[in-house]
């Protein structure tokens, strides 16, 4: 509107000036001052708290991230133990004789390699006793230690082991004849006579390859067996304690109608076992292993099946609770996360040297690791396959879904003799592995006589067999010049396993394990009498584990890495842009009010 008038000049005058007042009192009042006076410090605090998180976040998150890998109960790393993120298979190879009657003369064996032949391989380290719904897994309340008792559930996934035939040694005979090998006289003899009356009879036996892991008709095995009563001597055996009385009520039919009827009954149990075996192995992503009844799947090394003795070499490790493993869950001490502090109860193996290193339990349990793994350090790893604890070393850098890893093998010497004139693969520690003094043979460097750790109340001397690496890799040369078709390779056949050093998750882990027959010249035997003084006769190779990460696997890796520096960073730079914002507020508002009080006080409002 226009003021017109003789005041109407001053009005507007007074009008401006009145305005200018309020809105400079407005501005500056004490609580307007107060305001910015506290952004500015908040500002100063926030900038402060980010270049804390910058600095000193990392090594914090870091800290709690280590922290978080012990295998507390109810933990998320307790469950990824339980139930690992990465499938692990075990693919096996077997040694195919090609020339039997010829090294039953006493000529070279020589072998073909057959396979693979892959497995998948599910692992239930806490199942529960299905009558008393008790965990197969403790921990120890007052100590630092988890108890747990594998069971480990095989389910071929590649090859046709059931119509592949391999001509191997007669395990089952070779360990019957060790056992009676210092006997003399008329008991020897009888003893003999029983074993080649029983079962295969021969050295070498034809077998398919389920046949030798899982299980093939053998009578041997089962001969100390209480026969059910409706089973009959096995054919060939004379039954001592049968009457010939014409009065007998069980005639030659009645036993055979017996004998079809007990057969077609166990056949459909088995039948049955193995196809809920199937079932489930199939269905494991969707079952809670944890509560099936495993009574109905478990099976014996040997056993009488359909009225026949069954024997694998497998046959008791598929299914079958195995023996319990106490490990260090690293809540009290992280750097000792997964070491064996006890076996099967007990913190000595009772199978080498007493008092020794060699008996005394520990080593890492297979893949559990604890962080912060170093090139410089030595790792030492129970392997209860090998009856003992393997050294590794750092060989190089590897990487696995561009993830870095310190690849461990066994260096040259790691299965050494103490007595080996190689400077480069002698090992003095390994002399207490070698029990002469008890009767059991001391095996050149590169293979182990597993006889000691095989030892049984029905097995004074064990079971013939020895361990190496595939194709007798870094063993004794010797090995191999005696058996034609082996060749030895770094890549095919090298245990490894490959660690991310920060965390200590094993990314990849190979055990590769070879097993031999070890065949001795008895002239008491005729079979026995034409081989060499001890020949040690591979028949089959094998390995565990897995070979590279899963994504899953790999991306929570990332992650766990990757965290302690990019969350630190990322919250920091927030901080700091915000109190660097809050700061430049205040500032920028006392510069601006400050020129204004200049200016108002140099040109007057007119």
């Amino acid at each position: 509107c226009r003021m017109s008038g003789p005041h109407g000049r001053g009005d507007v005058k007074s009008f401006n000036r009145n305005n200018a007042v309020i809105e400079r009192e407005g501005c500056q009042s004490p609580h307007t001052r107060n305001c910015f006076l506290v952004t500015s410090v908040m500002g100063c605090l926030v900038i402060v708290l980010g270049l804390l998180v910058l600095t000193m976040a990392p090594s914090f998150l870091s800290s709690m991230i280590l922290k978080s890998l012990a295998l507390s109960p109810g933990s998320d790393r307790l469950a990824s133990w339980l139930l690992p993120p990465v499938e692990a298979h075990l693919t096996a190879y077997a040694f195919h004789l090609t020339n039997p009657d010829e090294v039953l003369k006493g000529g070279k064996p020589v072998v073909q390699e057959v396979g693979p032949f892959v497995y998948r391989a599910v692992t239930v380290k806490d199942s529960l006793d299905f009558e008393t719904g008790q965990s197969q897994m403790n921990y120890d309340p007052l100590g630092s230690t988890i108890t747990y008792r594998p069971r480990k559930i095989y389910h071929l996934v590649s090859g046709d082991p059931d119509s592949t035939f391999i001509t191997v040694p007669n395990i089952p005979l070779l360990t019957g004849f060790s056992g009676i090998r210092d006997s003399i006289g008329m008991t020897k003899g009888i003893a003999k006579n029983v074993m080649l009356n029983n079962g295969r009879g021969t050295p070498f036996v034809t077998v398919s390859f389920t046949g030798l892991l899982w299980g093939y008709n053998d009578e041997l095995p089962c001969f100390k067996h209480t026969r059910p009563e409706e089973c009959p001597p096995p054919d060939g055996e004379i039954d001592i304690f049968s009457e010939d009385d014409d009065d007998d009520d069980w005639g030659d039919e009645d036993w055979k109608r017996r004998k079809r009827s007990t057969e077609n009954e166990a056949l459909r149990s088995r039948r049955s076992s193995d196809e809920d075996l199937s079932r489930i192995i199939r269905s494991s992503l969707d079952l809670d292993l944890r509560r099936l009844n495993f009574s109905m799947l478990e099976k014996p090394k040997a056993e009488l099946v359909n009225c026949r003795c069954e024997w694998g070499l497998f046959r008791d490790k598929n299914v079958t609770i195995r023996k319990p493993v106490t490990i260090n869950h690293g809540m009290k001490d992280l750097s000792m996360k997964g070491w064996v502090e006890q076996f099967d109860s007990s913190t000595t193996l009772g199978w080498w040297e007493d008092g020794s290193t060699c008996d005394q339990v520990g080593g890492q349990d297979g893949a559990t690791l604890p962080p912060s793994v170093s090139q410089y350090q030595e790792m030492e790893m129970f392997i209860s396959l090998m009856c003992r604890k393997i050294n590794l070393k750092f060989e190089k850098i590897t990487t696995h879904s561009e993830l870095s890893t310190y690849r461990f093998i066994p260096p040259v010497n790691a299965l050494g003799s103490h007595t080996d004139p190689d400077p480069t693969k002698v090992n003095l520690a390994n002399s207490c592995y070698c029990r002469q003094s008890k009767g059991f043979s001391c095996l050149k460097s590169g293979v182990l006589n597993l006889e000691p750790c095989k030892v049984t109340p029905d097995l004074p001397r064990g079971a013939p067999i020895a361990l190496s690496f595939p194709h007798f890799y870094q063993a004794d040369p010797s090995f191999r010049e005696a058996v034609e078709g082996l060749r030895p390779n770094k890549t095919l056949h090298q245990f490894y396993v490959d660690i991310e050093p920060t965390l200590g998750f094993p990314l990849a882990i190979r055990p590769r394990f070879q097993l031999n027959a070890i065949i001795r010249k008895d002239p008491d035997i005729a079979v026995m009498s034409n081989f060499p003084d001890e020949l040690v006769l591979p028949f089959l190779w094998a390995q565990d584990g897995f070979s590279e990460p899963s994504s899953d696997m790999a991306s929570a890796i990332h992650f766990g890495l990757a965290a302690p520096h990019r969350l630190p960073l990322l919250g920091g730079v927030v901080l700091l842009v915000l109190g660097v914002t809050m700061l430049l507020v205040s500032v920028g508002w006392w510069a601006y009010w400050a020129r204004r009080r200049t200016i108002e006080e140099e040109i007057p409002l007119n």
